[in-house]
């Protein structure tokens, strides 16, 4: 069984929208029906302390290639 439930605002209210060739769209917010609202279920996996390590890494395999070339 299909749940008519808007997934941004949570309303059981659906109507068709001619517009959307048909599509449901909620009453209460106007969002079309499967759409999310922004910021749901959005994983960070940027992590500020991880990219600074991965940066001296870099450096410092760097200034140890360098050396072991003059050598």
């Amino acid at each position: 069984m299909i749940s008519n439930k808007c997934l941004v605002c949570g309303s059981y209210s659906m109507r068709a929208d001619r517009a959307l060739s048909g599509r449901l769209v909620c009453n209460s917010c106007g969002t079309p029906l499967g759409v999310r609202g922004p910021g749901n279920n959005k994983i960070n996996n940027f992590n500020v302390f991880s990219f600074n390590i991965k940066y001296f890494l870099f450096i410092f395999l760097l200034i140890v290639s360098f050396i072991l070339v003059i050598i």
